[in-house]
Formats: structure tokens, sequence, C-alpha cells
């Protein structure tokens, strides 16, 4: 996570899309998430977990996270995530809304707990 964050704020324009894994060494995914939208990182993120719990999924979106998929993911995500990109961009719309998956599309919805944002 920590060199994660190292690399992508070394140049926050050079990344379009990432992935981060709520496990990973010296600083966890959620963490991580905070650390890149605090240090301006604008474009997507996508937290991976294998924890499927609601509280868990919130602390990746309250995070900053504009999507959270579960593990193992398949390729039909991949495929739906990088899809939305080609028509849509890269560009997160956090802090007021997330994305959710609705069948095999994605779509950008009001984020109900904007104000609880740790890293706005």
């Amino acid at each position: 996570g920590q060199i994660a964050v190292d690399l992508v704020l070394s140049d926050v324009d050079k990344y379009s899309l990432l992935l981060m894994d709520n496990l990973m060494p010296v600083m966890n995914g959620v963490e991580a998430t905070k650390q890149l939208r605090m240090g301006g990182y604008k474009n997507l993120i996508v937290g991976v977990t294998g924890n499927v719990l609601e509280d868990d999924v919130n602390e990746f979106l309250t995070a900053g996270a504009d999507l959270v998929m579960f593990k193992p993911l398949k390729m039909a995500q991949l495929s739906t995530l990088l899809t939305f990109m080609n028509e849509n961009g890269s560009i997160s719309m956090r802090p007021f809304k997330i994305l959710k998956q609705a069948s095999n599309t994605l779509e950008w919805v009001e984020d109900e707990n904007s104000e609880d944002l740790e890293w706005r």
C-alpha cells in the first residue's frame, strides 16, 4: 500500500485506474485510498476485498473508493469496468457520486454518505 501511494503521488496523472487490495503490507488498501485522495489523486479507485460485509464496503467508500469489488475478481467484472471507463473516462466523481454495478453495467449514483468522507 505504501509503495502504491508513493508511486502514484509522485505523478498523479500517470495512472487512470487503481485497484487497491484491502490486505497489503505496511499500509492497507483503505488507508492507501484515503492517502491518495488527500494527495490529489482524481481518477478511479476500486477497492478489492474478500470481505462482503456492508461495514467493510462502506469503509472503502468512506476512504474515497469509487467502487468496491469482491475477490476473487472475475474477468466479466474487469471487462465491465474497462467498458465503463472507455465510455465515460477515468475521472472520479467523488466525493459526490459512487459507482454501482447494475447487471453488466456500472453507473454513477449519489453518495448518501458524502458528508462522512475521511479524506475530504
